[in-house]
């Protein structure tokens, strides 16, 4: 599925980018045409107008031969070098070949007429297999008399033959461009694509697992549920199905606070609390579960912390913190919990001795339904969402929750809210 989307995605970036580059194309190779063509068309026009100067200037178009000669030759005429020139009798006869060209195909006969009734002429012709392009002024005296006409041309296969190589310029280049497009198309598109897999993938496993989570408690209901019907004084199973229901009901309350957070939708009661008095209360409640569990517990509570915040949620975030710490701290081991003021924030952190989180886990701790040790979260009546709604909930307030582990020494978690005014 995947690998469909990103060629489709790489498709639409070739298809953009080949858009693109046949308008550039297109629009380069117009404007050389332009540009070419208009330097011969100049070239032809300086070389006729000064010719035809000439030949007004004597009056006589055998005279001005030598003359016209001396202007072909006159570098100062930019593009001039190979145009001919060819003097022209009022009948249409030549008068004069300045350019020594053979008169084959010359004078053209349509080109002088179209002078005779226009003044000048300009048209592409093609004599002997060379296209050519030729301009014909009819030659006037002061008083209107017809001297004659000159007739001056150029061919154009070196124009032609430049913007064949522009073609296959541009054409080699599309191509080029065309195979690096590819490339970088499904590159970009795979990079683009990767967080909708990452995603997807999330997703896949996070209904695997609520599947797995609720199938447990269901079966020991169902059994005990049986064995209760034949036995009504089965008051252990009865026991186990009160038990286990109550964690179908936290799981289900989770997964609604996740799907709250999920459309933005998380129900905050936000008024000013005292982050440190939330704090203590949470420290109180866990005190004797820590001191059960064999644990040295120790608070290091400074306040009054002032926050906009909903107080039961960041009571909730706490204990989840804490919770986690007498879970994967041994017997013997130490829990620290400490409420401070930080560089514009009231920080909450909990520090334990426990077994740590490897680097391949930490990555992933507030992951749905992700549990570092899977074995012991469930024993323990976890569902691995913990951390996930603590942190959704952290981040409903503008907060952070961030965690720092090593394997075998601890772990320290810390919930950051900013404080009013800073």
């Amino acid at each position: 599925m995947f690998e469909a989307l990103r060629w489709r995605l790489t498709a639409w970036y070739v298809l953009v980018f080949s858009v693109v580059f046949i308008a550039v194309g297109v629009i380069v190779f117009l404007w050389a045409d332009q540009r070419f063509s208009g330097a011969v068309h100049d070239a032809i026009h300086d070389v006729s107008e000064a010719a035809r100067l000439e030949v007004v200037e004597r009056g006589d178009l055998a005279a001005t031969d030598a003359d016209v000669r001396l202007l072909l030759a006159n570098t100062s005429l930019s593009g001039s070098a190979d145009v001919f020139v060819v003097l022209l009798n009022p009948d249409g006869s030549v008068a004069a070949n300045p350019s020594d060209v053979p008169l084959v195909g010359l004078p053209d006969e349509h080109s002088v007429e179209q002078a005779r009734i226009h003044g000048d002429d300009t048209s592409a012709y093609n004599i002997h297999s060379r296209d050519l392009e030729i301009q014909t002024l009819a030659i006037h005296d002061d008083s209107g008399r017809l001297l004659g006409f000159v007739q001056a041309g150029k061919s154009v296969e070196e124009r032609d033959s430049s913007l064949r190589t522009m073609i296959l310029v541009i054409t080699g280049g599309g191509f080029t461009g065309l195979l690096l497009s590819t490339v970088g198309g499904l590159f970009v598109a795979g990079r683009a694509i990767r967080p909708v897999r990452r995603s997807f993938e999330r997703q896949r496993e996070f209904v695997a697992d609520a599947s797995h989570e609720l199938r447990t408690p269901l079966a020991v209901i169902r059994v005990n549920a049986e064995s209760t019907a034949r036995s009504l004084s089965s008051q252990e199973a009865m026991s186990d199905i009160v038990d286990e229901a109550r964690y179908m009901t936290r799981l289900l309350d989770d997964l609604l606070v996740l799907a709250a957070s999920d459309q933005e939708a998380m129900d905050l009661q936000i008024v000013r609390v005292d982050l440190a008095e939330i704090a203590r209360s949470a420290a109180r409640g866990v005190a004797s579960l820590a001191e059960a569990a064999g644990l040295c517990f120790a608070s290091q509570i400074e306040g009054p912390l002032g926050v906009d915040a909903d107080a039961e949620r960041c009571r909730e975030v706490i204990l989840a913190l804490l919770d986690n710490a007498v879970k994967y701290t041994l017997a013997g081991g130490s829990i620290a919990l400490e409420a401070r003021a930080e560089q514009g924030d009231a920080v909450i952190s909990v520090s334990d001795t426990g077994i740590g989180i490897t680097a391949g886990d930490l990555p992933r701790v507030f992951d749905r339904f992700y549990r570092v040790d899977k074995a012991r979260s469930r024993a323990a009546g976890s569902a691995g969402l913990g951390l996930s709604i603590a942190r959704e909930i952290m981040d409903a307030h503008g907060g952070t929750l961030t965690i720092e582990s090593e394997p075998g020494r601890g772990t320290t978690a810390t919930m950051r809210l900013p404080l009013p005014g800073s």
